[in-house]
């Protein structure tokens, strides 16, 4: 689980990012009444990234740290492409 709560502080962190150097708006969502763990990136009103897990406390922790890797590398390739942006600019 170890693994799993440093993939949790990387989306944290990069939804924070993502908040402070752009437009972007992000919601990280941990529900444990609905046992379920959401994501959202928008660019105003229009969702660019969104990712649910469901079951979440049932999944098998191998396959929830490919879930969240698999977040954490979208997030990455998110804040490279407005990091290229700005350089551009």
């Amino acid at each position: 689980m170890d693994k799993n709560l440093a993939l949790f502080t990387q989306i944290n962190s990069l939804s924070y990012w993502l908040l402070q150097e752009s437009n972007f708006k992000s919601s990280v969502n941990l529900d444990a009444n609905d046992d379920s763990f959401f994501i959202t990136i928008k660019d105003g009103f229009e969702s660019i990234y969104k990712h649910h897990i469901e079951d979440f406390s049932k999944k098998d922790s191998r396959f929830l740290r490919i879930e969240l890797s698999s977040i954490v590398s979208h997030l990455l390739q998110i804040k490279r492409s407005i990091q290229d942006h700005k350089q551009a600019s």
